[in-house]
């Protein structure tokens, strides 16, 4: 009876966002961001706080921001706080950057207490196979392991490079060279180029060499790459006074706005939907073993 009464009562979405959603020393508890079109429709069985962390991707957004793993750490803290200071289920939410906090969390002190499910919009280190289309990892490769019997939702555009970049992406390259970059410490910055660098720790170290061959190739991914790019980018882009459409662009953005692959729902519909199921099972589950 006592697991039933706590399942009945009000859930708590925890909810991080992306890079440049939050900023450091945000406080504030109303969920924000892309995800805020994931909260505002969930029913009244929820109640939803946003978690702030810096966000930053060292110069993005702003020029003197931490690095984007000093960015996460931050993150990671932040949200672990807020789940020791929650009572009753939890439900974790991220989009982009967010997901990484989430997984970096999870990764590093297992199902905690109180944590019934996760959805993961745009996520960086995306599994294979996770969403109709998505047939690579995200840009971030693998990552850490989740807990094996925790629900977990992807939601995800294949054409989106942050959650399904190409097996040997440029871009991979520059997100593993990056992770420590800020303007704050480029000594440190530096340091950590180095390390990767001799170590042959980034994602495409098996794939390139200094030959004729690997040349060639590149050029390849060099138009991929570009494909690529033009996809995180906006839709439509102002280019000195001048108004460019990128008919590719908004991949990274576009989750409350347009559907899934293979359904009429947005990304962020398909979330509320999903979170709402397992808020409704997760009760009747509670009502039989009450019952019995």
């Amino acid at each position: 009876m006592a697991l039933q009464n706590e399942l009945m009562t009000t859930l708590t979405v925890l909810t991080v966002g992306g890079t440049g959603e939050s900023y450091p020393g945000d406080v504030r508890s109303e969920v924000s961001g892309l995800l805020a079109e994931v909260t505002d429709r969930l029913d009244d069985r929820f109640v939803s706080r946003w978690v702030g962390y810096p966000a930053s991707y060292g110069p993005v957004p702003a020029a003197r921001g931490v690095s984007y793993l000093a960015s996460v750490q931050t993150g990671v803290d932040r949200l672990a706080a807020a789940i020791a200071e929650t009572e009753g289920p939890i439900m974790l939410i991220g989009y982009s950057q967010g997901c990484v906090v989430i997984r970096e969390l999870l990764a590093r002190s297992g199902l905690l207490a109180g944590v019934v499910a996760a959805g993961f919009v745009a996520d960086p280190h995306q599994p294979p196979g996770a969403v109709l289309g998505c047939d690579g990892f995200g840009l971030a490769g693998p990552g850490a392991p989740l807990p094996r019997d925790l629900p977990a939702l992807w939601i995800a555009d294949p054409d989106d490079v942050i959650c399904n970049a190409s097996d040997d992406s440029f871009l991979r390259d520059v997100a593993d060279l990056t992770a420590a970059l800020s303007v704050r410490d480029l000594r440190g910055w530096l340091f950590s180029l180095w390390r990767v660098l001799i170590s042959n720790s980034f994602q495409n170290a098996a794939r390139t060499s200094i030959r004729p061959r690997q040349w060639r190739r590149d050029l390849q991914r060099l138009r991929v790459a570009a494909s690529e790019v033009a996809g995180y980018l906006p839709a439509r882009l102002m280019l000195g006074g001048l108004k460019v459409v990128n008919r590719r662009g908004g991949r990274h953005t576009g989750y409350a706005a347009e559907p899934m692959v293979g359904s009429e729902l947005t990304g962020c519909q398909t979330l509320v939907q999903w979170l709402q199921v397992q808020a409704t099972f997760m009760a009747a589950h509670a009502s039989d073993r009450g019952a019995a």
